[in-house]
C-alpha cells in the first residue's frame, strides 16, 4: 500500500516536472513585443496627434570656433529644423582688424557641412562678445558699428531690413508655419551694454554694477513695443548672455541688477504667449526658471557646439535641469494650435544626439508631460521612453509599474549613456545563462534562463539620461507565480551595478 502511495507520489511530481518542461519549451518560444505605448502618450498631451506633420522646430546654439570641425551640422540637419538660430560667439573674431573678421565669416561660411546645413535651412541670429570683436566687450568698443554690419553681412539680413537703418543689432521676425507663428525677438547685449564692474567675492571675474544698463533705452523701447503688440502664439526671446541665473561670478544679466528686473517685469507685464528665453555664452547648458509673482520664465542656455566647459560645477538657484558640460546644441518642437499648442525645449549632443534636458510647456506656459510630449515630437526616434506594462499576476517588476507591489527603484548611474550600458552589459555577462538579444539606442533586452528548470525570462532596460537612471522590467515569459525570482534578480543585478560603478 505505502509502495503503491510512493510510486503515485513519484509519478505525479515526474508529471509536475514534465509540466514545467513543457512550459518551459513554450516560454523559449513565445516573442516579447516592446510597446512604446504612443497612443496613451498622445491622450495625455492632448495635442494635433497625426504622423507628426505640423511640428515646427526651431535648432540654436552658440559658441562655435571656425577653425574646428564643423561636421556636427550633419547631425543637427537630420532633425529637419525649420530654422537655425545662432545665440552669438558665431565666429571668434578678437580682433580690431575688421578684414580679419570678415575672413574668419568666410571660413565659416565655406565649411562643406555648414554650407550645405544653410543651402536648405533659414539662418537667424545675434552676436556675443567674440564676434563683437573684444571679449566681454561693451559700448564701449570703437568698431561695433563695422562689426554690426558683418554679422548682419554674414546671416545675410537684407539691405532693406529695420536693423539696417539703427544702430545696434536687436531684431525680430515672425517665423512658423501656417498654423503656428512664432515671434523671434533677438536682444544686443553688447552694442549699449554699461561697463562691468570688479569683483566683490572671491573667485569672481565681475561684480554687479547696480544701476547698469544691458539694452539701452532705444532698444528697451523697441522691446516693449514688440511684446505689447504681438499676437503670435508663441514668443523666443534670444539673449547671448544668460538672463535667469544669478549665482556664478561670470558675464549675466544679473551683473546689471536693475536691468534684469527690468526685463522681467516687463515679461510679467506685458505676459505675451508661451514665451521662452534662450540664451549662450557659456559653454555649457542648462535650463532654469524664475518666478515672477506668479508668472513663469523660463531660460534654456545652449553652449558650445565646438568646445565646451567640461569640468563645469557651478551653482545656479534657478536651475531645474541637470548642468551639462558636454558640446551641446538646442532644439525647440512647437506641436499642435490655438489653445492645444504645446513646446518641447531639448539639449543634445552634437557628437550623438544624446539628449541631455528637455522642458515641456502648454500654451498657457505651465509644465507639462515632456515624455508623453516627446513620444509625438518623435514618433520615429529610436529613443525608448516607456516598457511594457506589468501584467496581474505576480510575475513581472518594473520601475514604472503602477501597481504597489510591483513598482521597485530605478538604478542610478553616473557618467555618460554609453558607459552606463556598457557597464551593466558586463555585469550581466557575468551572470550565468543569460544572453543580450537586442540593443537599440537607449534600449537593452537580455533573457534569463532559470535553473534547474530552464524557463526563460525577458528583462529589459532604459536609459534615461537627463535623469541619470536606468529603468527595467523583469517578467516571467509564462505561469503565475514566480516566487519571487524576478525580484530577487534585480536586486542582485542592481547590487553588482553599484559594486562595479
Amino acid at each position: 500500500m505505502i509502495k503503491r502511495i510512493l510510486l503515485g507520489l513519484l509519478a505525479i511530481a515526474l508529471a509536475f516536472v514534465a509540466y514545467l518542461f513543457w512550459q518551459a519549451s513554450n516560454s523559449a518560444q513565445i516573442d516579447l513585443v516592446m510597446e512604446y505605448r504612443l497612443e496613451e502618450a498622445r491622450k495625455n498631451t492632448g495635442a494635433d496627434t497625426g504622423t507628426g506633420e505640423g511640428v515646427f522646430t526651431m535648432a540654436f546654439g552658440s559658441c562655435n570656433r571656425e577653425d574646428l570641425p564643423q561636421d556636427y551640422w550633419n547631425l543637427i540637419a537630420d532633425q529637419q529644423p525649420d530654422l537655425w538660430l545662432w545665440l552669438g560667439d558665431n565666429v571668434y573674431a578678437d580682433t580690431d582688424d575688421m578684414n580679419e573678421m570678415a575672413a574668419a565669416y568666410a571660413k565659416q561660411k565655406q565649411a562643406p557641412a555648414y554650407a550645405a546645413f544653410t543651402a536648405s535651412v533659414p539662418v537667424y541670429g545675434i552676436w556675443d562678445d567674440h564676434d563683437y570683436g573684444i571679449n566681454d566687450g561693451g559700448k564701449e568698443w570703437p568698431h561695433k558699428a563695422a562689426a554690426r554690419d558683418l554679422m548682419l553681412d554674414f546671416l545675410e539680413v537684407p539691405a532693406t531690413a529695420p536693423v539696417r537703418k539703427r544702430e545696434g543689432g536687436y531684431q525680430s521676425y515672425l517665423v512658423g508655419n501656417d498654423a503656428l507663428s512664432v515671434n523671434l525677438i533677438l536682444l544686443d547685449t553688447r552694442y549699449f551694454r554699461d561697463e562691468l564692474m570688479p569683483p566683490t567675492r572671491k573667485g569672481d571675474r565681475y561684480g554687479a554694477n547696480a544701476q547698469g544698463d544691458v539694452l539701452g533705452e532705444a532698444q528697451w523701447a523697441w522691446l516693449e513695443e514688440t511684446l505689447t503688440n504681438s499676437s503670435a502664439d508663441a514668443h523666443v526671446i534670444g539673449s547671448s548672455i544668460q538672463v535667469l541665473p544669478e549665482d556664478h561670478g561670470y558675464e549675466k544679466w544679473a551683473n546689471f541688477p536693475a536691468a534684469r528686473e527690468r526685463l522681467l517685469q516687463l515679461l510679467a507685464r506685458t505676459q505675451p504667449s508661451l514665451p521662452l528665453i534662450l540664451s549662450g555664452d557659456r559653454h555649457l547648458a542648462e535650463v532654469s526658471k524664475v518666478m515672477v509673482d506668479d508668472y513663469a520664465v523660463y531660460e534654456i542656455t545652449a553652449s558650445g557646439l565646438t568646445h565646451s566647459y567640461e569640468g563645469a560645477d557651478e551653482p545656479n538657484r534657478h536651475r531645474i535641469s541637470p548642468l551639462i558640460g558636454q558640446k551641446n546644441f538646442g532644439l525647440l518642437h512647437f506641436v499642435g494650435r490655438g489653445e492645444n499648442l504645446q513646446l518641447l525645449g531639448e539639449v543634445r549632443s552634437v557628437e550623438n544626439n544624446q539628449l541631455y534636458a528637455s522642458l515641456a510647456l502648454d500654451a498657457s506656459g505651465g509644465e507639462m508631460n515632456k515624455e508623453a510630449l516627446a513620444a509625438i515630437v518623435h514618433q520615429k526616434s529610436s529613443m525608448t521612453t516607456s516598457l511594457k506594462p506589468c501584467p496581474k499576476s505576480p510575475n513581472c517588476v518594473s520601475t514604472q509599474s503602477t501597481q504597489a507591489d510591483k513598482k521597485r527603484e530605478p538604478i542610478p548611474y553616473m557618467g555618460t549613456m554609453e558607459e552606463a550600458k556598457a557597464r551593466l552589459k558586463t555585469v550581466i555577462a557575468g551572470m550565468p545563462r543569460t544572453k543580450l538579444v537586442k540593443e537599440e539606442g537607449n534600449y537593452l533586452h537580455f533573457t534569463f534562463k532559470t535553473f534547474p528548470i530552464p524557463f526563460i525570462d525577458d528583462v529589459e532596460f532604459i536609459f534615461d539620461d537627463e535623469a541619470k537612471v536606468i529603468h527595467f522590467r523583469s517578467a516571467s515569459r509564462v505561469g503565475h507565480s514566480d516566487l519571487g525570482v524576478n525580484s530577487k534578480r534585480m536586486k542582485k543585478v542592481a547590487r553588482a551595478y553599484a559594486d562595479a560603478e
